[in-house]
């Protein structure tokens, strides 16, 4: 598609290819400019992208009226007044380590959100000033599901995810665990997925999404209950002798016992925790384990929004082991690609600072997954551990009980945020920096098959800067300029691409990309080594969670709060809650102020079934309250039978209905810390017209 600048395109226009981050998929686009005459400002004429509407509002996005374009500092009435760079900088120079003077580096965080380019420059800060509070939004995206396949099948597995979504002719069966996939993987609809010739497809999802609708066996389960299912799946696997017994007695460690756990989970059992029929949990696993090689698709969290988050998802992946399709063309492939250098000095300084937040409670998320857990930040802010933070992108709505952490956030002696608009966390911020579009920064990407160097392609918008020239002045006032390779980013480039083989100089001009060799496509990898595991195996039976004092074992739990761990609660609250799902709109709570975007998605809608609706008078577009012990919020109604009688779901990003006010902070993962998103309880009201 194609998408208008503020100027008609002609046929001497400049066109560079670049990339889109209007998500973070980094999809390539081509950008026609030229310079207005009369001035020395180049101007966009024209951008050619793949169809998606986040895309189609990248030229709105740099022209918005309502967009932050310059630095402000709060005074003394709490009013923002327009400042220089070098006076807001030197002001957060002079916070922060007033801060760190009174109280020491470790009472100050650094958090990031979007974009995620900057990631390692501000880690990198982080830890030369003697923070060890790196945190980020993977403490409730992504991470759990890296740290849960890391523990399972070793550090190199990490990103298990990523090929379990990329088309292999040799595959026979395909099983999508919890994925939207037209509102949420490009190319939408269009995925191969939905072909119509394609092999048989498992859906398994509360909700009856459209590609639950074109599967073949559609698995409906209560939401949370994905590790039972996964348990009785594997049941019916073992019962029947459709398991991969060489690869079992060959490459897995603790299978008797894992086997010896999972015949508790009949069927009937099965049945009778998630909701499904116990003949289509049958039909399911001789489908799966039969049609060989088979493929599971994950999302990076669905699976992992749950208090009992890592367990959940190691119980799904095992899956595949079980039935051999490890690294087979065809079924779940082994990650590989491009390796980028860390120049976050991880390594090198952490272990001589202090622990970073939730190291106590979740080691295992810290140290595999190289970042503090900030899902306890309203706890360590609440007993006074952190008294400042600077943020990048940061988004206070993705945390859990965002209620009492808007309470919390009061009690900072200091906080910057460096966004795009104003937004629900720039309220409480004492300085607010304007950050440059991906139209308007450059940036190294580094991953898969290709390396790009992204120059920016036209000049940021009024004073608005690049998050890593932000990253660098802040190194420079702080004294760190050394550290920050003298200030030069085209240096720090350089450094990043040393195992990838090239050079900055190396690289494309105009943002074309470089090819990577990833060698042959080789087979079972791991019969060269093993896997990276103390064992060496797949380990059904995991030693390092046994070392910490976990569950060896991918052990089922109920959700922390659910109509069987918690009838007294459910009786006042009887809805379940499940949230989060995505929309081709929006990424997360970005894009909610580009007029063209709210005008094919302008409010929040709850989804409540029509059995659920018609019992409390509910027409779509009716009002209603949301309630759970720790708040409420009120959204619109869309009566679907998308959702279950009994289960309501509702998106996240929205200010006006901020579903995490109701998401208990206490339902974390105890060995990831990740929130339990999509398996909470509620109470739904309708709420009086005269309201």
């Amino acid at each position: 598609m194609k998408i208008a600048g503020t100027l008609k395109r002609k046929e001497t226009d400049d066109v560079e290819t670049s990339t889109c981050y209007m998500c973070s998929a980094n999809c390539e686009i081509h950008v026609h400019s030229r310079v207005a005459e009369g001035t020395n400002k180049k101007i966009v004429t024209e951008v050619a992208l793949p169809d998606c509407t986040r895309g189609s509002a990248m030229i709105e996005h740099r022209e918005s009226d309502v967009r932050l374009l310059n630095p402000e500092i709060r005074d003394s009435n709490g009013n923002w007044q327009a400042a220089s760079w070098d006076k807001t900088i030197r002001e957060i120079a002079t916070r922060l380590n007033a801060v760190k003077d009174k109280y020491g580096p470790q009472s100050v965080a650094f958090m990031v959100g979007y974009t995620k380019e900057p990631r390692p420059y501000l880690q990198r800060l982080a830890y030369l000033f003697g923070s060890p509070h790196y945190i980020t939004e993977s403490s409730c995206c992504f991470g759990a599901t890296r740290v849960a396949s890391a523990i399972t099948f070793g550090d190199d597995y990490g990103y298990f995810y990523q090929k379990s979504r990329m088309f292999q002719p040799e595959t026979k069966c395909r099983m999508i665990w919890s994925n939207d996939t037209e509102n949420s993987l490009l190319p939408l609809k269009k995925h191969f997925f939905f072909k119509e010739t394609d092999v048989p497809m498992i859906v398994v999802d509360p909700r009856l999404t459209s590609l639950a609708q074109k599967a073949d066996i559609h698995l409906r389960l209560r939401p949370g209950t994905d590790g039972a299912l996964a348990h009785g799946l594997a049941h019916v696997i073992l019962k029947e002798g459709l398991e991969d017994r060489d690869f079992l007695d060959k490459w897995c460690h603790g299978i008797k016992e894992y086997e010896d756990y999972v015949s508790e989970f009949s069927p009937e059992r099965t049945a009778e925790i998630t909701g499904i029929e116990k003949d289509l949990i049958i039909k399911a696993a001789r489908l799966y384990a039969g049609m060989r090689p088979a493929q599971i698709s994950f999302s990076p969290q669905a699976t992992v929004h749950h208090s009992n988050a890592c367990q959940n998802h190691r119980a799904v992946i095992l899956l595949a082991a079980l039935t051999g399709n490890i690294d087979i063309k065809g079924g779940n492939r082994k990650p590989n690609g491009v390796q980028e250098k860390d120049i976050t000095l991880h390594d090198e300084l952490l272990p001589k600072l202090s622990d970073p937040m939730g190291k106590e409670r979740f080691p295992i998320f810290i140290d595999k997954y190289h970042e503090g857990q900030s899902m306890i930040l309203s706890d360590w802010i609440e007993r006074g551990k952190i008294k400042a933070i600077f943020s990048i992108g940061a988004n206070i709505m993705m945390y859990p009980d965002y209620g009492r952490l808007r309470k919390q956030m009061e009690k900072l002696e200091f906080f910057s945020v460096c966004d795009f608009y104003d937004t629900p966390t720039r309220e409480f911020a004492d300085v607010s920096l304007p950050a440059a579009t991906h139209l308007e920064r450059e940036s190294l990407i580094i991953g898969g098959d290709k390396v790009r160097y992204r120059p920016n392609v036209i000049e940021p918008r009024g004073n608005a800067r690049a998050d890593a020239d932000i990253m660098f002045d802040l190194a420079d006032a702080l004294g760190l300029k050394d550290d920050f390779w003298g200030g030069d980013i085209k240096a720090s480039f350089d450094e990043r691409l040393e195992l990838s083989g090239y050079k900055l100089a190396d690289l494309p001009e105009k943002g074309k990309y470089a090819s990577y060799d990833l060698g042959p496509d080789q087979e079972r990898k791991y019969e060269n080594g093993g896997f990276q595991t103390a064992s060496g195996k797949v380990e059904f039976k995991s030693n390092l969670l046994e070392e910490h004092g976990y569950d060896g074992l991918p052990v089922y739990k109920e959700p922390y709060w659910s109509p069987v761990s918690t009838p007294d609660i459910a009786a006042d609250y009887p809805f379940i809650l499940t949230s989060g799902g995505r929309s081709k709109n929006y990424q997360h709570s970005q894009g909610r102020k580009l007029q063209m975007l709210r005008a094919i998605e302008p409010y929040p809608v709850m989804q409540i079934n029509p059995i659920d609706a018609k019992k409390i008078g509910v027409k779509n577009d009716d009002w209603l309250r949301v309630s759970s012990p720790v708040g409420e919020m009120e959204i619109r109604a869309l009566v679907s039978d998308i959702v279950l009688p009994g289960v309501v779901h509702a998106p996240h990003g929205w200010e006006e209905s901020p579903v995490n006010m109701l998401i208990p902070d206490k339902a974390l993962c105890d060995i990831t810390g990740f929130p339990g998103f999509k398996s909470s309880l509620c109470q739904v009201e309708k709420l009086d017209s005269n309201n």
